[in-house]
């Protein structure tokens, strides 16, 4: 059986849609723009990102839901399949772009710490970590995979007479490349840039990063439906990768919706409704939370021999529930941070729709569009004064001191009321007292009354 050959056709043949098609996929070639992928669990998140002015602009984003054997830990099990649902959706919204930049699940990747001999200069570690002789173990093959390493800003280790610098490293098997590869050719992009989810992260945490002192390391807390992912970071990035376990869910859009559906119906407010189904966490809804946080620092505190003060930024769809901050400051005695993505001053405009989508869900996405931004600003102090950016927070050292004042507050406020009290038992001595010699006097002076009349 042989195949018929596609006849072109004529210049006469063209319609006004084929047109509309050629000029689309020409205007797609030439753009500066760039498409985002998020691969989730059962999902990706779609976007467009184009710089303007040196700021970010992210427009037309879309989540599309996927069965979940579609996708293995970010990566797709069937590229043909999913080649296919993503031209349908980048047709269906018409984004414009030819290059594409993915963020995967850190799932996806192996990462450790590395100790590498300090006479090794930082530009001869990754080749010195790729000798076989080198005599560093890794569960892996890195020779099978795609990975980077960074310096951190650890203190050398000891070991014998010799020191060792400390890096991270992030390695992904050449397989999962391979697939994402083909994919990404399938649907006829270009792929210009591969993140994983604690590096996006750590992009819309970059100005905390860069502030940081000797004396202080960031705990990332993203708080997913599946699970709890904690990182954490210094001055020079990511050192530490941890999977804990979830909390209950914040109601989705679509509960919120018939959560306030129902208290129109029974002309209840939705506020009082909401109040009535929702109910925040309380100690006992993060006792499991808690413990692996505090837990798992503490840990890397010992195993590398550090004094460092832990700073908490709460970020993920589960980050929206009421008391969480409070909670977990109090319990852990730490500061914590509630972050919203959309308020980095780095992000000029992000179109979505609030009805569909949850910001809170969106930090990952935006981190990837934050590492295409190549200007980077050695002063960021506007994203810490940002109101919109950290939209709630509990600091430790401040409730600690309002916490005394109280105390001795309420001290002093017992001594004024002993002391009152003491003032108050005096008159009422000398009330009685009074009292008393009032009636021995008239006592008296009828005895003598009495005594003159006989």
């Amino acid at each position: 059986m042989t195949n018929t050959p596609i006849k072109k056709k004529k210049i006469s043949e063209y319609n006004m849609d084929d047109l509309k098609e050629f000029f689309y996929n020409l205007s797609r070639k030439i753009s500066s723009k760039i498409i985002l992928l998020e691969i989730g669990n059962d999902f990706f998140n779609i976007a467009v990102a184009k710089l303007v002015k040196n700021q970010l602009q992210i427009n037309n984003v879309f989540r599309q839901v996927l069965p979940k054997e579609a996708i293995e830990k970010s990566i797709p099990a069937d590229p043909d399949a999913f080649s296919a649902v993503l031209v349908d959706v980048i047709k269906d919204l018409k984004l414009g772009g030819q290059r594409i930049a993915l963020v995967l699940s850190s799932d996806a990747c192996y990462t450790r710490l590395i100790d590498i001999p300090g006479t090794i200069t930082n530009d001869k570690a990754k080749s010195f970590l790729e000798d076989p002789d080198s005599g560093i173990q890794i569960p892996i093959s890195l020779n099978n995979s795609d990975f980077d390493i960074h310096l951190t800003d650890l203190p050398e280790k000891k070991k014998g007479d010799e020191f060792y610098k400390r890096y991270f490293l992030t390695s992904l098997p050449k397989k999962s490349v391979n697939t994402i590869l083909e994919t990404i050719n399938k649907a006829n992009l270009e792929l210009c840039s591969i993140q994983m989810s604690h590096m996006c992260i750590g992009n819309l945490l970059s100005s905390e990063i860069n502030k940081l002192d000797s004396n202080n390391l960031i705990i990332s807390v993203d708080l997913l439906d599946e699970f709890t992912q904690l990182i954490i970071f210094d001055n020079s990035g990511p050192l530490f990768i941890k999977r804990l376990a979830s909390i209950r869910n914040y109601p989705t859009i679509d509960e919120m919706k018939e959560m306030q559906n129902r208290g129109k119906d029974e002309k209840i407010k939705s506020s009082k409704k909401l109040s009535s189904d929702y109910h925040p966490l309380s100690k006992l809804d993060l006792k499991i939370l808690i413990r692996e946080i505090n837990n798992t620092f503490k840990n890397f505190i010992q195993e590398n021999d550090l004094i460092k003060i832990g700073k908490i930024f709460l970020t993920g769809r589960n980050s929206q529930h009421e008391n969480l901050v409070e909670i977990l400051g109090n319990n852990l005695s730490m500061d914590v941070f509630l972050i919203s993505p959309i308020g980095i001053s780095d992000l000029k405009e992000f179109n979505y729709d609030p009805d569909k989508l949850n910001q809170f869900s969106m930090s990952r996405i935006i981190g990837l569009g934050l590492s295409l931004i190549r200007e980077k600003y050695e002063n960021n102090e506007n994203l810490l004064s940002s109101n919109s950016f950290i939209i709630k927070k509990y600091i430790h050292s401040e409730f600690q001191s309002s916490q005394n004042e109280l105390e001795n507050s309420n001290k002093s406020s017992e001594l004024l009321l002993e002391k009152d009290n003491k003032k108050k038992e005096e008159v009422k001595k000398t009330v009685i007292k009074k009292e008393e010699d009032k009636k021995k006097e008239e006592v008296k002076k009828t005895v003598i009354k009495k005594e003159e009349d006989k």
